[in-house]
């Protein structure tokens, strides 16, 4: 993998539980929407590594990853980023990369698992890629669903994009799907399921529970590709 130094533009609180982090994109650095990268942070003790998947497009002029905090170091160290402070970037790699040209995409994300999706949907949005995109976006709350008015504004702009948001916990008078995403959800939502390809990106529980709905509906492992979130097994 290359390595670069990045030196930290702003930091966006995205949710109450989900903070971006904005970058300098280096000359030189290229990458696919969808792929992934690591990043290492100096932290009391030394320096620590974690994958992270990039929620920017490569048609935009900055870098950005998007994490859920939690009480570990390596997230109160992103918590206490600030403009000047520098990241050591390894990368690109990862394989949940799509540049249109498929006939059928439906996009399956979890939580913190919308980062590489957003990265994907900003670069088709940019490039006025044609075509239909159907989004399966599963959160706890409306206040932990991660740039929903981006994508709103998206869909106001793109005809062939349709979003269908799945909640945990639900406000009163929400009349979507609630609970997690399961086999009945993907059927139900889902047009031509059996010729779609299927993008699944979240927390490993989540992308592992899904997988199997896929099973349960007969969909088999070449119509999908998978993205597990490593680090955060308890989140769903």
């Amino acid at each position: 993998m290359n390595e670069f130094i990045l030196e930290v533009i702003e930091t966006i609180q995205r949710t109450p539980m989900s903070t971006s982090v904005r970058m300098d994109k280096p000359v030189g650095f290229l990458y696919s929407p969808g792929q992934w990268a690591q990043f290492t942070l100096e932290m009391e003790g030394g320096e620590e590594s974690k994958p992270l998947s990039l929620s920017s497009s490569p048609t935009e002029p900055f870098l950005e990853f998007t994490k859920r905090i939690s009480d570990s170091p390596f997230s109160q160290a992103i918590s206490g980023l600030k403009p000047g402070d520098r990241i050591l970037l390894k990368g690109p790699a990862g394989n949940l990369v799509y540049t249109g040209g498929m006939e059928k995409v439906t996009f399956i994300a979890g939580g913190i698992g919308i980062t590489p999706i957003r990265s994907i949907l900003k670069y088709l949005m940019d490039n006025r890629v044609e075509g239909t995109k159907l989004f399966l976006y599963g959160n706890l709350s409306v206040e932990e669903t991660a740039y929903r008015d981006e994508i709103r504004q998206w869909e106001a702009q793109d005809p062939g994009l349709k979003v269908i948001y799945v909640l945990e916990k639900p406000p009163e008078g929400w009349d979507g799907p609630t609970g997690f995403i399961n086999s009945r959800i993907i059927e139900e939502s889902v047009p031509d399921l059996a010729e779609q390809t299927i993008y699944i990106s979240g927390p490993p529980l989540m992308v592992n529970a899904v997988s199997g709905a896929l099973d349960e509906l007969e969909i088999p492992m070449e119509h999908r590709i998978l993205e597990k979130l490593e680090g955060y097994e308890g989140m769903v």
